[in-house]
């Protein structure tokens, strides 16, 4: 991840827009945040921090600092920062929660936290995509594009104050937790936690195969009657049982073949009892028939000579009615033509087929005729529509003329709005700067007064110095003026004088009342020097003030309160103006949308009706040609059909005097289906009474024809040979009775049987025959059959029913073997990867291995920088074992200090804080640089060092350096959070943080 650019205000100490391009200060790599302690350089880590994620780089920092108390209430606090990922440019811009002026009234209102997401398609780009401005999304969204959440962004890419160390003490399992997220190893712990389960499925799977194998031996013992029935006694059980369904089977065979013998014999004595039986039955019945075949013979010769007589009577019958009828279909014939008016003399088939083929050649012109009035008046009404389209195609051409003219003046609205939108920024520049300007002038005034209030202090201080300098001289005077009474009080008989040395005194001075003595004299100077500090103290504050005044008169020059409030006014309305500006573009622009949407409505409206109107004007031209051509061949149609309906025969059907070129087409026509139906109705009749006439000559031919072949001289003749239906009847049942029993009898003595049973009698084999011995013994045979076959079938079924159940404990006893084999593979792996095989005895999963090899990456990084520093005293070392005090599981990733001056392991707990600061940076860069070779990692372009410089000595400091600059070869932005003096002398780019007089802080950037 890059960093671009980053703005706030009203965020901590700064009360003022703070704007720091990141890009322009690491082109050479390496920067310099600096400033004295507590000026604001965290400040500005927390606003990266802030702008990510919704939070502060500090663990113990709340979000009370965020909002600056040095910044006016009513100012909105936010931070933007544009950065880049592998996913692309964004744009985050958060405001906390703060309290604000209420609108109207006293007081102050929360105003809740707010953020935005926008992506951009380039760093410089102003506006972007909006992605969301819902803060949990945005968090959640952050961490996806970034690839890290706050902690672990805290971690490698922000190391802030009070927790630069924490990676490197850390316990194992919060270092392979946060290992796993930047190296995406979960992957390896999902596969361990998936074989574990597929160890659990695949165990079950072998359970349940036993359990299958234990159910199919146990139905194997019920269908075999073997309750100790294992895997090994099987096929010997199956053999046994199909030998005893071998030996039932064959007895079986042996008793139904004994009893079918036995049925056939009963069946054969049954047979020959009965056809015994019936041949003497049907001997009887033949006797009978014999003695009446004389009475049969004569009914046969009466039924054949009336037959013959009924082959006359038919057709003579058909003649006498084919004569009724031809008479009646003439007669009516005749009445038609008479009730219809048709001549004798008219051809009735031919009139028929010309009123036909006229009807035919008219019949499609009745529908045009039916839409003639309706098209003429569709005709005029399509012309009066062409004439109002062609006012719409003015009215439009007119409409569209006047539309550029309008556009012009929007666009040349918006250009000069926009003219005046653009000059905003220098508006609000210049605002910016009077602001500064009135705050100088302003301090310029409180200049004036503390310069003059200096002055008076000075002024009267050096009056008090002055005269407690003069009451001190005066002291001093009078103490040497009476030091000859002092001496002489001091003097005593005897002594030698102090001023001349004699031992005797005639005259000895004697000491004034108000002579002061070297005490009061000691404090009427301290009382002097006292006074005098005083007077320095106000000079120099006067000095300091009056420099003050000079820099803000030199800053202000001849600006007065009146201009300036001018000025200001004027920047101020330019703001505005420009601020009205942009919403008026924005508004123009709407219009000037609108204007073109209207626009295109116009066009698409004048396109649609310039095409209706072509299309209706050529629609109207063909449609007058086809409506005129319509016109005259109904016409012509309708003189026609007239002429052809009006005849000498058909007057009587006409009810319409007038002229046959007046009446409708339609009309005519129905008249001409009218005459044709009749025409068809007389044609029928005569066609009827011909065919009538014709049946009368084919039925006398047919009757002359009977009589010579059936031998009768007359039909009256044959007539009186034909039998009445009820003699003729019972002469036919008498002879189909007798021909039915001659017939029932002749069968019965043919059977084989009956024929054999005459044998025997012939050949006088007419022994009896004993049934019911028969009987017995078929009955008793058949019984010996049933138990044979029943102990066949329950030996059979057994022996099936074990087979399927052998063949079933086959297939289970594979199925078990494949499983357990399958699983042997499974539960290997899976113990490998969760770690609980013998071979790994200390428990280290796959996920946990995985880690532990990055993890030795990371070392190795880190020692090669630290090999480098602190004259290469100390190496880091890695461990499976439990760091000390860690209640928690193996994971391999403990951390110790080798110390090679005493080649000694330490923990690194143990270290200085210089030797923390150095170890731990070390540990940081290696771990960056591992992620950011894993395939698929992190980018981690950013590096924020927090302090901890000021800890090292000037060696160990450009070692450090050193290592810092060696990652800009890979294009890594490193930024250095420090006060050390020293650094600003190495590091030429630079954010400098100052303390103002107001008590926030100011940022200047050095590129």
């Amino acid at each position: 991840m890059y960093l671009h650019r980053l703005e706030l205000r009203a965020i901590g100490p700064y009360p003022e827009l703070v704007s720091i391009d990141f890009a322009a200060l690491a082109a050479s790599g390496v920067f310099l945040l600096e400033g004295p302690t507590g000026s604001g350089k965290s400040t500005i880590i927390d606003a990266v921090v802030f702008a990510l994620y919704g939070g502060l780089a500090g663990e113990g920092s709340t979000h009370d600092r965020l909002h600056s108390q040095h910044a006016d209430p009513g100012v909105e606090p936010f931070v933007e920062l544009v950065f880049e990922t592998g996913a692309g440019v964004y744009r985050v811009r958060r405001t906390p929660q703060y309290d604000r002026p209420k609108q109207r009234g006293a007081g102050t209102v929360r105003q809740q936290a707010s953020a935005q997401l926008f992506r951009l398609a380039n760093p410089s780009d102003a506006v972007g995509e909006p992605v969301s401005s819902r803060i949990p999304e945005i968090g959640l969204e952050v961490a996806r594009v970034v690839g890290l959440d706050r902690a672990q962004f805290l971690q490698t890419v922000v190391l802030p104050q009070g927790e630069f160390a924490r990676f490197l003490r850390a316990p194992g399992e919060d270092r392979r937790k946060l290992l796993q997220s930047l190296f995406g190893t979960q992957v390896y712990d999902g596969t361990a936690d998936e074989l574990a389960a597929r160890r659990r499925e695949v165990q079950a799977e072998v359970e349940s195969a036993d359990a299958r194998v234990r159910d199919a031996l146990n139905r194997f013992a019920q269908a075999a009657g073997d309750t100790e029935a294992d895997e090994a006694s099987v096929p010997g059980t199956l053999d046994a049982l199909r030998g005893r369904a071998e030996e039932t089977a064959a007895r079986r065979t042996e008793a139904v073949a004994a009893a079918e013998h036995a049925r056939k014999h009963e069946h054969d004595v049954a047979a020959r009892l009965e056809a015994r039986t019936r041949r003497a039955a049907l001997l009887e019945r033949r006797r009978a028939l014999d003695d009446g075949a004389a009475r049969v013979e004569a009914a046969r010769d009466r039924l054949a000579l009336a037959d013959r007589a009924a082959r006359v009577t038919t057709p003579a019958d058909g003649l006498d009615a084919a004569r009724v009828r031809a008479d009646e279909h003439h007669r009516r014939a005749l009445d038609l033509r008479t009730r219809l008016g048709v001549p004798t003399d008219v051809d009735v088939v031919a009139r028929h087929a010309d009123l036909t083929a006229c009807a035919a050649a008219v019949r499609h012109l009745v529908a045009v005729e039916a839409t003639l009035d309706d098209r003429r008046r569709a005709r005029t009404d399509a012309a009066a529509r062409a004439a109002l389209l062609v006012d719409r195609v003015a009215e439009l051409d007119r409409a569209l003329e006047a539309r550029p003219a309008g556009r012009a003046a929007l666009v040349e609205e918006a250009r000069t709005s926009a003219t005046a939108a653009g000059d905003a920024e220098a508006a609000r520049a210049e605002v910016e700067r009077l602001r500064r300007v009135r705050a100088d002038l302003d301090a310029r005034d409180a200049a004036v007064a503390a310069v003059r209030r200096a002055e008076q202090t000075v002024a009267d201080r050096r009056v008090r110095a002055e005269e407690l300098l003069r009451a001190e001289q005066a002291l001093r005077a009078r103490r040497i003026a009476g030091l000859a009474g002092e001496l002489g009080a001091a003097l005593l008989p005897g002594d030698p004088c102090p001023v001349c040395g004699a031992h005797e005194h005639p005259d000895v001075a004697v000491p004034q009342d108000d002579h002061p003595d070297a005490a009061a004299v000691d404090a009427a100077a301290a009382a002097t020097r006292t006074a005098d500090g005083a007077l320095a103290e106000a000079a120099t504050v006067l000095a300091v003030e009056r420099a003050e005044l000079e820099r803000l008169r030199a800053a202000v020059g001849d600006t007065d309160a009146d201009a300036l409030a001018t000025q200001a006014a004027a920047a101020a309305a330019r703001v505005d103006a420009a601020r009205a500006a942009a919403v008026h573009v924005a508004e123009v622009e709407q219009r000037r949308l609108a204007h073109d949407d209207e626009t295109r409505a116009l066009e698409r409206e004048h396109h649609t009706v310039q095409a209706e109107h072509a299309v209706l004007v050529a629609t109207s031209a063909a449609e007058e040609e086809r409506l005129d051509h319509e016109t005259a061949a109904v016409t012509d149609a309708r003189l026609r059909a007239a002429s052809l309906a009006v005849s000498p025969w058909t007057a009587a059907v006409h009810d319409d005097d007038r002229a046959p070129d007046d009446r409708s087409l339609a009309r005519t026509v129905r008249q001409l289906d009218d005459l044709a139906a009749r025409a068809v109705e007389v044609s029928a009749a005569e066609a009827q009474a011909a065919t009538a006439a014709q049946t009368v000559v084919e039925r006398t031919g047919e009757v002359a024809r009977a009589l010579a072949e059936q031998g009768f001289d007359a039909v009256d003749a044959a007539r009186a040979a034909l039998l009445p239906p009820e003699r003729a009847t019972a002469l036919q049942a008498e002879i189909a009775a007798a021909e039915r029993e001659r017939a029932v009898v002749d069968a019965g003595l043919a059977e084989p049987a009956v024929v054999a049973a005459a044998d025997d009698l012939d050949a006088g084999q007419d022994a009896p025959l004993d049934f019911d011995a028969a009987r017995a013994a078929h009955v008793a045979a058949a019984g010996l059959a049933d138990e044979a076959v029943r102990a066949a079938v329950s030996a059979s079924d057994r022996a099936e029913a074990a087979a399927g159940c052998a063949a079933e404990v086959a297939r289970a006893v594979r199925a078990r073997d494949d499983t357990s084999a399958q699983s042997r593979a499974i539960v290997r792996l899976a113990d490998v990867a969760n770690g609980v095989t013998a071979v790994n005895p200390s428990g280290i999963t796959l996920g946990t291995y995985v880690l532990m090899r990055r993890f030795e990456d990371v070392v190795a990084a880190a020692n090669d920088r630290l090999r480098g520093m602190l004259g290469g005293r100390f190496t880091l070392e890695t461990s499976d074992e439990r760091e000390a005090g860690s209640r928690a599981r193996r994971t391999g990733l403990a951390l110790a200090v080798h110390d090679h001056t005493t080649d000694t392991r330490r923990a690194p707990g143990s270290l200085s804080g210089g030797e923390t600061f150095t170890v731990s940076l070390c540990l940081a860069l290696g771990l960056a640089d591992v992620v950011q070779a894993e395939a698929g990692g992190v980018s981690l372009g950013t590096l924020f060092v927090d302090e901890g410089f000021g800890t090292l000595d000037p060696e160990t400091l450009d070692d450090v350096i050193g290592q810092l600059a060696r990652l800009t070869a890979g294009g890594r932005q490193v930024g250095i959070v420090s006060h050390v003096e020293e650094l600003k002398q190495r590091i030429p780019e630079r954010i400098a943080v100052r303390r103002t007089a107001a008590g926030g802080s100011r940022v200047t950037t050095t590129v």
